[in-house]
């Protein structure tokens, strides 16, 4: 086997990972090897734990450098021995086709949107702000601000979640390197108002193409279809997960502002562990809610495969 030509022609993340992979097999050969991207370990390894209390965990990167890893290994019989796990987010991608070794990856658009739903939220109510669902009426207040401002939340991202959808099925479609559209964990600045009032949008596809200019161009009509089917799918597993945390964080930050200072909303204060919860951020977020997030049953079946 060629292997120092396989790595030149890999990337410089995916490499790294694969030489680990390689220098660990000898000393844990009874390990689960589990692939992830950035900083899904948060979500993961807890739920692996279950089925694999011995593991050793290899960030990759992102989606595309867990499958060139993933790559880089099949096939190799001299590694068929050891248990390997692999794990994607799906983004805006159709489903992957099966693979061997088999990877697991997200039936929505990434590990962010198991944090979402509104059975979660109800979780987080009750074990991170310690509301009681029979007790407390602020419970029922949290709760019905949760539907109302998400369903909000959802009809003002849903042109920039169309855009981004349809600027990366071009990118598949033309087989191209990149789309030119570099997003950050958070919306860009300026595009949503969140308060407990309610969401408003302030952006149009003119001002999205004036923040990303060298993007990759997709039409009107396509953007316009994109918006038919996401408006008859669950937007909460379907839309950009980190936005959609990014709403949950910015939620609660409202809600213990306000029991804290205004009680327009609620009438006690909360206790929370962050405070006003003011320094959470999305990767902080993964952790302190992981016991919370839903686990699909697909996840337990694929560890149960792999352990």
């Amino acid at each position: 086997m060629n292997y120092a030509k396989l790595l030149r022609e890999s990337r410089d993340k995916s490499a790294v990972a694969y030489g680990e992979f390689m220098n660990s097999t000898r000393k844990f050969p009874e390990h689960l090897f589990c692939f992830f991207e950035g900083k899904d370990n948060d979500y993961y390894v807890p739920r692996i734990k279950v089925y694999a209390p011995k593991f050793y965990p290899i960030g990759c990167g992102g989606r595309q450098k867990v499958l060139e890893v993933h790559a880089l290994i099949s096939g190799k019989s001299e590694y068929e021995k050891y248990k390997k796990a692999f794990f994607i987010d799906r983004d805006f991608n159709p489903p992957l086709s099966e693979q061997t070794p088999p990877i697991f990856e997200t039936p929505c658009y990434s590990v962010e949107n198991l944090y979402v739903s509104k059975t979660v939220f109800k979780e987080i109510l009750a074990n991170v702000l310690h509301l009681s669902e029979s007790q407390d009426a602020d419970f029922a207040v949290c709760e019905g601000l949760f539907e109302k401002l998400q369903e909000e939340f959802h009809a003002a991202t849903m042109l920039f979640n169309a855009w981004y959808a349809r600027l990366i099925d071009a990118k598949r479609l033309k087989n191209l390197k990149t789309a030119n559209a570099q997003l950050s964990d958070k919306l860009p600045k300026g595009f949503i108002k969140i308060s407990l009032a309610g969401v408003e949008q302030h952006y149009d596809l003119e001002k999205i193409l004036e923040i990303f200019p060298d993007s990759e161009r997709v039409s009107q009509d396509e953007i316009e279809q994109k918006i038919i089917e996401f408006g008859a799918s669950e937007q909460h597993r379907v839309f950009r997960g980190k936005y959609e945390l990014q709403f949950v964080i910015k939620l609660l930050q409202l809600i213990l502002s306000d029991a804290k200072n205004e009680n327009r909303y609620l009438k006690n204060k909360i206790t929370f562990l962050s405070g006003d919860g003011s320094g959470i951020n999305n990767a902080m977020a993964l952790n302190l809610f992981s016991a919370y997030a839903e686990t699909p049953e697909r996840l337990n079946e694929y560890l149960q495969e792999v352990s």
